[in-house]
């Protein structure tokens, strides 16, 4: 039926362009089964979900109320008292999606055809003012029955939006909610091509959906971490974060007026020598910064850059090294940044994050070779620049040689002789900091033969 409702639409000329086609085609497919019926709840940047049911015509047969409750006393009312007084936030969504959901199932299953299955949408969201710079971001939620007298499931999301205007952001988040709407009802049985399915016709770069959950019966066999790793191994965001209890975290939460360490590796697997390079970074840095230890998030990150430019399907292998480092009580960044400048200006783009890279010192090496940045205009010293513009510290762990009694360390290092200037440079601005771990039982380090350290790409 979907199929064909499609088509005929589209050749009634109805709709414009490819984009108002997708997403006012699925909005008329819903609008058209009256066994799914529900309420769409909205606060910030407009009604925008709703309004694509509307536009799309025959509304009356999905949506039996929509709702936006701007006014933060009104909200309360409605909602109740957001104790953290953040608006824009999960638990505003999930009173938002509880109410609305309770009140249509009180209400209305008597007055419905048999098999009608209900769902209450919501979605709280910041979007671009011209009285602030903020980021723009929202949670949008869907709970929902898969079928006719079940139980209710949820899927919950984090997006950040980055198109420049308001209304493109208005726009885009119509998209977005329809996109939810349309998948849960027909892929719930296909959670990995749900996930997809939420950016289509959606142009890449003008969304990035950084945190994902499911839950309830729908999704019994769902487990979340896969998930929110394929968020990054099909393109849908650049970072995700874990916590050490698993659970995946958006970052803005997570980075809340702290300061970031990152340790990138594979962790193939995590040795001690790994443990004693955070333990060592962790306490230079709060020096460093004459603050507690309690105020730096440490991360061990892996990137996947590798396996999207090979074609590889490496969720399975990211998720055991997820699990792994999280049981041992390590936060973990999975990302799709190759160069060490990108995560850089991931986190300077946010917040005024001071950040602390931790590597072995043989990885200075690398970092100062040229060949690493061609492709770039301005080569290692643009590469340079956008590295330290946002206050970026290089912690180096010294190293012992196999077989030797020699400590290397940053003061002996090996460095090409052009870039010996530059780099003694960064040591005496304090860009480049020694790690001083006890000598007696510094063991060696031995580079990772699965990464680059950074590799001549522009990703």
């Amino acid at each position: 039926m979907f199929t064909k409702v499609y088509f005929n639409y589209w050749e009634r000329g109805a709709m414009g362009n490819l984009e108002q086609t997708g997403t006012r085609a699925k909005a008329y497919q819903l609008n058209l089964d009256s066994l799914i019926y529900g309420t769409i709840a909205e606060i910030g940047a407009g009604q925008e979900v709703a309004r694509q049911f509307f536009r799309a015509g025959k509304a009356s047969g999905t949506v039996a109320k929509t709702v936006s409750a701007y006014d933060m006393q009104m909200s309360d009312a409605i909602y109740g008292i957001e104790q953290s007084g953040r608006y824009v936030s999960r638990s505003r969504l999930e009173n938002m999606l509880d109410t609305e959901y309770y009140l249509l199932v009180q209400r209305l299953p008597g007055t419905r055809p048999p098999g009608t299955t209900f769902f209450a949408f919501g979605d709280t969201v910041a979007a671009k003012t011209r009285e602030s710079s903020r980021d723009s971001h929202g949670w949008m939620g869907l709970k929902f029955q898969s079928s006719a007298g079940a139980d209710p499931s949820r899927i919950i999301i984090h997006v950040r939006m980055l198109d420049e205007k308001n209304r493109d952001q208005q726009e885009c988040l119509g998209t977005l909610g329809v996109n939810l709407i349309h998948s849960a009802f027909n892929l719930s049985h296909d959670p990995e091509a749900l996930v997809d399915a939420l950016i289509e016709t959606l142009e890449w770069g003008r969304i990035e959906l950084n945190f994902i959950e499911f839950s309830g019966p729908a999704f019994s066999e769902v487990d979340n971490r896969r998930l929110n790793i394929r968020l990054v191994t099909s393109s849908l965001s650049p970072v995700v974060m874990f916590t050490p209890d698993g659970n995946a975290a958006v970052p803005a939460d997570l980075l809340f007026r702290r300061q970031v360490l990152l340790f990138r590796g594979s962790f193939r697997p995590f040795l001690p020598v790994h443990e004693d390079m955070i333990r060592c970074a962790v306490k230079c840095f709060s020096e460093h910064l004459s603050t507690s230890p309690k105020n730096i998030v440490s991360f061990c990150e892996m990137n996947v850059a590798r396996y999207l430019s090979e074609g590889l399907d490496e969720i399975s292998d990211l998720y055991e090294r997820v699990t792994s480092l999280t049981q041992k009580g390590y936060h973990v960044m999975v990302t799709s940044h190759l160069r060490y400048f990108r995560l850089s200006e991931y986190f300077s783009g946010r917040d005024k994050h001071k950040i602390g890279f931790i590597l072995s010192v043989d990885n200075i090496r690398a970092i100062l070779d040229d060949t690493y940045y061609e492709g770039m205009e301005g080569g290692i010293l643009e590469a340079m620049g956008k590295l330290f513009a946002s206050d970026s510290t290089l912690l180096a762990y010294p190293n012992r040689a196999p077989g030797s009694d020699e400590i290397i360390t940053i003061d002996n290092v090996a460095v090409p002789d052009h870039q010996k200037y530059l780099y003694r440079h960064l040591i005496h601005s304090g860009r480049i900091m020694a790690l001083r771990p006890d000598p007696e039982t510094l063991a060696p380090f031995i580079p990772d033969p699965d990464r680059p350290t950074d590799a001549p790409s522009q990703s």
